[in-house]
């Protein structure tokens, strides 16, 4: 651990882009999620107006890519038996 961090002080964002390649974004789309991210913390945007560009942005990315069935609606449940 790093000296002076500590779990309620984070120096930064993890983020899980294996989550969003599962979706079917690739790399010009980790950009703009990036993009807007940085909206917020750099620019200081209002997270309203960017929750609803995220919003615009992610309605294309409802569909589980790689799955045992790719017409699966993102986080809708699977019986697998």
């Amino acid at each position: 651990m790093k000296e002076g961090r500590h779990y309620m002080n984070p120096g930064g964002i993890r983020l899980g882009t294996a989550e969003l390649t599962r979706l079917g974004m690739n790399e010009s789309e980790m950009v703009e999620v990036a993009e807007l991210m940085k909206r917020i913390v750099v620019d200081g945007e209002d997270p309203k107006k960017v929750g609803r560009d995220a919003t615009e942005f992610r309605k294309d990315y409802d569909t589980v890519q790689y799955c045992f069935e790719n017409a699966t609606k993102a986080y809708q449940y699977v019986k697998i038996r």
